[in-house]
């Protein structure tokens, strides 16, 4: 009879381990990012398209869309120092840059960013943000 009683005993442990970290993971007990949302604007006014991007030092890259406003929200950026970038291209302009490396020149027939283009790579941006866990407001102010 003892037998059977420990390997209820067991059973119902594991059960409710199993459902205290399904219950923790699902409440992002286990998720180490956050979420930051700002205003990006150049020159003092409100960028109106575009996209923010987070690179951490292991390269890891989360991005949002700026909305009409000026406004940006980027979720699930890993805790940590990131650099920032910024970029924005009109919709007839050639593809966004690469994140990590050194702008280039645009075609001279292409229509190019409506900002710098050292906002458009982590290595020449110098934005910079360090991300906690939770939600964070980090406002972007560019200049010429």
């Amino acid at each position: 009879m003892k037998e059977k009683e420990w390997r209820v005993r067991n059973f119902l442990t594991s059960v409710l381990a199993g459902g205290l970290f399904f219950l923790l993971s699902g409440c992002d007990f286990f998720d180490n990012t956050g979420t930051v949302s700002g205003t990006v604007r150049y020159k003092g006014q409100p960028l109106t398209e575009g996209s923010v991007s987070f690179v951490n030092e292991k390269g890891q890259v989360a991005t949002g869309t700026i909305d009409k406003s000026g406004r940006y929200v980027v979720s699930r950026v890993p805790v940590g120092p990131a650099k920032v970038t910024v970029q924005v291209v009109s919709s007839e302009g050639p593809p966004p840059m690469s994140f990590l490396g050194v702008p280039k020149a645009s075609p001279k027939d292409a229509i190019g960013p409506k900002v710098p283009l050292r906002y458009s790579t982590a290595a020449t941006s110098g934005l910079q943000h360090t991300v906690t866990k939770g939600k964070q407001e980090f406002n972007i102010d560019l200049t010429e």
